[in-house]
């Protein structure tokens, strides 16, 4: 199977199939301190922020999620109009088949529609064994990009048929790729979360941000497992495998604090909502990322995808004001009860 049928498959059982992770976000037992006199109006509520040299009006990210194919196309210039229309940050899906030249870099192009907005070029992690810092560099000026995300996915590597699994020395290379490329360097995982080890790891390692993605959202064994059947058998152990979102988010935030390391923390796995970005935000992170709950919307069309981030915006926004916030400065633990679940012992 070529890589564009693979990235075919996984925009298809992403949008159909039954691929979500067995275990919770941790996010539903963490309450929002709700209040009843928020002292201000709504309209007053200010939660933009700027982030890497571009404004957005809500520390709001589209996840990375799908190109290279040309399905995947007319939905990231869905999502691209949706991040432009509300200033909210974009990722793209993994570039790697541009690079190796399997499928051109037409549906990353989301540029002309836009223009404005914090854009997040993506290749696997385990790829830099085949592409150095300059190809990095190259993705990053094809897609037009402010900042590249490389991501870590060694489960789904593992139970994917003919899947690359060389994860030795990745740390050395990520340190390469972040000492030599002009843009910021992110390391995010694709829905298992992090270790706080794999925070500090990356950290010396010299990355700009941090993108947790914990378990609770997509489950990428799973999506591999409903491609064949010998992988389904080998998947169905990785269900529930992984660290909550809540208990990354947390330990995360702790990790860079300690350090004491001007690294940005991206907040996502799961999130239904913006109540759920919300908490995220208020636990630690500096933006949340929301993937699969707009890729029905994106798949609809320009219009759906405007409509869905507004509705993520505005509920967001509600959220904050509801509990007597009106700045992203003032979304803090002290606004949230609840242990945020799972085990704490870190």
């Amino acid at each position: 199977m070529t890589l564009t049928d693979r990235k075919r498959d996984h925009l298809r059982l992403s949008l159909s199939g039954d691929v979500g992770s067995t275990i919770g976000t941790g996010l539903d037992d963490i309450r929002v301190r709700a209040r009843a006199l928020p002292e201000r109006d709504l309209d007053d509520v200010d939660l933009s922020l700027s982030l890497w040299g571009r404004r957005l009006s809500v520390p709001l990210l589209i996840s990375c999620m799908t190109g290279g194919v040309s399905d995947a196309g007319p939905i990231n210039r869905a999502l691209a109009y949706a991040a432009q229309e509300h200033r909210v940050a974009l990722g793209l899906g993994s570039g790697r088949a541009v690079l190796d030249g399997s499928a051109g870099v037409e549906t990353f192009k989301v540029r002309d529609v836009a223009p404005d907005v914090l854009l997040l070029a993506n290749l696997g992690a385990v790829q830099l064994h085949e592409y150095g810092a300059a190809d990095c560099a190259r993705l990053v000026e094809l897609c037009e990009a402010d900042l590249l995300v490389l991501h870590l996915n060694a489960v789904q590597e593992a139970i994917q048929p003919g899947g690359q699994t060389r994860f030795g020395g990745l740390r050395e290379r990520i340190a390469t790729v972040c000492a030599a490329l002009d843009a910021p360097v992110v390391v995010k995982e694709v829905g298992f979360g992090m270790a706080p080890a794999d925070v500090l790891a990356l950290l010396d390692a010299g990355v700009a941000g941090v993108d947790v993605a914990g378990a609770g959202g997509t489950n990428w064994a799973r999506v591999e497992g409903l491609r064949e059947q010998g992988a389904f058998q080998i998947a169905q152990a990785f269900a529930d495998w992984g660290w909550s979102t809540a208990q990354c988010v947390r330990h995360t935030r702790a990790v860079i604090d300690t350090a004491g390391r001007d690294v940005v923390l991206i907040g996502s796995g799961g999130l239904r909502h913006g109540v759920d970005a919300l908490k995220v935000l208020c636990l630690g992170a500096d933006i949340a990322g929301v993937a699969r709950g707009l890729l029905g919307a994106a798949a609809e069309g320009p219009e759906a995808a405007v409509c869905a981030v507004g509705v993520l915006r505005n509920q967001l926004r509600i959220g904050a004001w509801a509990a007597g916030a009106g700045s992203s400065a003032e979304l803090v633990p002290a606004l949230l009860e609840g242990t945020g679940g799972g085990n704490d012992q870190i």
